[in-house]
């Protein structure tokens, strides 16, 4: 039994059962595979990745909206196992999922070939950040960073403001409109970084795409041609 196995809890956050893979990711192996190799049936919107129904390539709201990320690379649908794991990491504090979320990553940018990446972590409310103490997004990112090498710039800051949860569409668009910033030194960080690379922005639910639109945006003013997103999951 390992050592630190008798002084923390470390079996599987969902179903208590322990096992090499809970220890380091939170999950059991019976938990976790049905999510580590989950892909994703049926026709999809090529920008957003919401089912298609009727349309052909492009969803009719992606076709009136003008995003500024070309498209959302996403996992899983919010319900069900990866609703309660999401929830598990980003309200609850059980950072052990941060590694698991960095292994889906991983996995999907080797399984497509994806190189020469630069991830850039969704900014985090400044009442979130204060009531957890750390950036869900950015944590993800360094784990990616210390554990298979990925680089990331945490360039995004946001300003205290509505919680985004509780707004529609429209509203959320008009709630980030000065929300979201880089500092002028992050600023000039970025646009070296994020030269003859393939930029993502790393967040966690696409909801309207408002938020992702936004932070692209930002993305945009400073450098990067037009960045992707990827997100755990899509609501």
């Amino acid at each position: 039994m390992n050592i630190l196995s008798l002084v923390f809890d470390m079996s599987c956050l969902l179903c208590g059962t322990s096992d090499s893979f809970s220890e380091k990711y939170g999950l059991c192996r019976k938990c976790a595979f049905p999510l580590l190799f989950h892909e994703e049936k049926g026709e999809k919107c090529h920008v957003c990745g919401h089912p298609l129904i009727s349309e052909f390539e492009i969803c009719m709201r992606c076709r009136n909206e003008d995003y500024n990320f070309g498209k959302n690379h996403y996992f899983w649908d919010y319900e069900g196992t990866a609703k309660t794991v999401i929830g598990l990491y980003k309200f609850k504090g059980q950072r052990r999922i941060g590694r698991f979320l960095a292994l889906v990553v991983y996995r999907y940018l080797r399984r497509k070939g994806l190189r020469n990446v630069l991830l850039v972590p969704a900014p985090c409310s400044p009442a979130r950040l204060k009531k957890t103490g750390y950036n869900h997004m950015e944590a993800v990112c360094r784990a990616l960073k210390g554990i298979y090498g990925i680089p990331f710039a945490a360039v995004l800051r946001r300003r205290r403001g509505r919680q985004l949860k509780k707004l529609n569409r429209q509203e959320r668009k008009e709630e980030l409109v000065d929300k979201l910033y880089m500092t002028a030194g992050d600023a000039r960080n970025f646009r070296v970084l994020c030269q003859d690379k393939n930029v993502f922005l790393l967040d966690d639910i696409f909801t309207t795409g408002s938020t992702a639109s936004a932070c692209a945006g930002i993305l945009k003013e400073n450098g990067c041609e037009k960045p992707d997103i990827i997100t755990f999951a899509i609501d």
